[in-house]
């Protein structure tokens, strides 16, 4: 499953460039955040979408005394031992110090394909000592297609900044003959092509209809996996064609050769991934759209978010410990080490992004968001 399977004030903070500090103590930019961040830029007007080394005025003068010798609450909304539960330790581990909170701990809360979690934190206590790690993808397909039980909006939530970005990415079997699109057509033709999903609504269902949608295929989305692992593992005995999973998912399931990663599930080419090409070059007009706008919410990432009316001179700190935590050697010695990779944006520029998202989604995509929830 792609867990990564929604609207507060824009504001107009000028940010610098967002550097990271490399394990050379160098100073890169981050190709992946650039990237990232370029494609978000057409739904500003071609506003520059950068997050930033410096912090906004108001964090530098900010009074954070609020969190000295307070406990500050992480949620996942997902099991432990997965990607965000892993990169929100990683955080934790590094961001408390910074706001000057006594500590930061982590606390599971699954449910409903992280929806649960995302509900709950929308009505929390809005003072500042409990933040979510959002699935932004799942958040905004979710409510952009009228899931059941959703009650957020998600641009109302207190962005706080993005840790991570990946791409999703087709994979097929090991063993399996396909090595082109005209390949899956060709199935398809023949039989169903059958694609495997963690569920209906989930984020892996969603890009099977994309799949099925664009490429015109005759098939079948086969449900009740309980994650990435378990399709994958049936992706290897032959039992599926077709998964679309997070870039880290299949590289895993690729070194264990339980797949071979093929196409990126995205409109243009990723400067991280030269290799991989992606299915926008086999696609133009209305099906080029929905794939576009299905990459712009992927994109969002892992993010970092607390409820509704955080205090602004509160939510500054946040942003700004946020900030820090991006830039400390400490912290990206931790991210190579455990090999997940940050690609951060500020939390204004996210929160403008995420309205961006919802506002400019194409009507078609929608529908079909809408399809897949109602199945």
């Amino acid at each position: 499953m792609s867990a990564q399977t929604p609207f507060a004030i824009k504001t107009n903070v000028e940010m610098g460039t967002y550097t990271m500090v490399n394990m050379k103590n160098s100073i890169v930019k981050s190709k992946a955040n650039l990237h990232r961040t370029g494609r978000y830029a057409k739904l500003f007007g071609g506003m520059a979408v950068l997050a930033v080394t410096a912090a906004p005025a108001m964090a530098q003068t900010a009074d954070c005394s609020f969190f000295e010798g307070k406990t500050v609450e992480l949620i996942v909304p997902f099991n432990a031992g997965g990607g965000f539960d892993s990169y929100s330790r990683m955080v934790a581990n590094h961001m408390g110090s910074k706001l000057g909170a006594q500590n930061m701990i982590v606390r599971n809360q699954p449910g409903a394909g992280g929806l649960l979690a995302t509900n709950q934190t929308w009505v929390a206590s809005a003072e500042g000592l409990l933040v979510q790690m959002m699935s932004t993808s799942g958040m905004l397909t979710a409510e952009l297609g009228g899931a059941d039980g959703v009650s957020f909006e998600s641009g109302g939530f207190s962005w706080i900044g993005r840790v991570s970005g990946e791409p999703d990415v087709i994979a097929v079997g090991p063993n399996n003959k396909i090595t082109s699109v005209d390949d899956i057509r060709a199935i398809s033709a023949e039989r169903k092509v059958r694609i495997g999903s963690s569920g209906i609504g989930d984020i892996d269902y969603i890009e099977a209809e994309l799949l099925t949608t664009v490429f015109d295929l005759d098939s079948n989305i086969v449900v009740g996996f309980s994650g990435a692992p378990e399709v994958y593992a049936s992706l290897a005995r032959g039992e599926l064609d077709l998964f679309v999973s997070s870039h880290s998912a299949g590289q895993q399931a690729q070194s264990a050769e339980s797949a071979r990663i093929m196409w990126l599930f995205d409109s243009e080419a990723d400067p991280d991934f030269p290799d991989l090409e992606p299915i926008g070059a086999y696609l133009e007009g209305d099906d080029l759209a929905l794939v576009t706008a299905h990459g712009d919410l992927v994109a969002g990432g892992r993010a970092l978010a607390g409820p509704p009316g955080i205090p602004a001179e509160r939510l500054a700190c946040l942003r700004e410990a946020f900030d820090q935590t991006m830039e400390d050697p400490a912290f990206l010695a931790e991210s190579e080490a455990t090999n997940r990779p940050v690609s951060p944006i500020g939390g204004a520029e996210l929160a403008d992004m995420i309205s961006g998202l919802t506002e400019n989604a194409p009507q078609a995509y929608v529908d079909l968001l809408r399809k897949s929830y109602q199945n």
